[in-house]
């Protein structure tokens, strides 16, 4: 079993046997998790396995999404292929438990957003890697000093990210084209 499902389950069994604020945290806990996904406390302590659907929206975050699913149960998730129409659907399915079901959401949530703000950096990093910025004298260039301390820590990820990468030039894939 995952390490989240057995969370869920000590989280459940401090509720019913925790001792004053401990109990009544995790009771408020296990409340609000069973509740945003709609698992009652029979489905936590089940072993109970079928299928279940998660949403995701470009192929980026069904690559995530499978990757968790993975992580949980130990197999991949399958697709989902419309009955009339027979074309994809943008859902990932798996058999799983209650328990599990909830920690893939959890996840999911949690990792496509990080996703998302690495993401960022990344294109950041490939377009001042690759130059596709203006020429100076259309741009007013920002100072140093006028930056946040967070835009600078931004801005040094973005620095460590595009040494890493590599520079493409159009001229040298032209040149290259024509010598084949």
């Amino acid at each position: 079993m995952s390490n989240k499902a057995e969370l869920l389950k000590k989280i459940k069994a401090l509720a019913d046997r925790g001792v004053d604020g401990e109990r009544e945290s995790a009771q408020t806990l296990l409340a609000r998790l069973m509740e945003q996904y709609g698992i009652s406390e029979t489905e936590i302590e089940e072993e109970r396995r079928e299928t279940a659907w998660f949403p995701y929206s470009q192929e980026t975050e069904r690559r995530l999404l499978n990757q968790i699913i993975y992580m949980v149960t130990g197999a991949g998730g399958f697709g989902c292929v419309g009955e009339y129409s027979g074309r994809k659907r943008k859902k990932m399915g798996t058999e799983c438990t209650a328990a599990e079901r909830l920690e893939i959401e959890a996840n999911y949530a949690f990792f496509k957003e990080a996703m998302k703000k690495e993401l960022e950096i990344f294109y950041s990093a490939f377009a001042n890697k690759n130059n596709l910025f203006p020429p100076a004298d259309k741009v007013k260039p920002r100072s140093i000093e006028e930056l946040s301390p967070e835009e600078k820590a931004y801005y040094a990820k973005v620095g460590l990210m595009a040494e890493g990468m590599e520079r493409h030039t159009l001229r040298k894939a032209i040149a290259a084209g024509e010598t084949e």
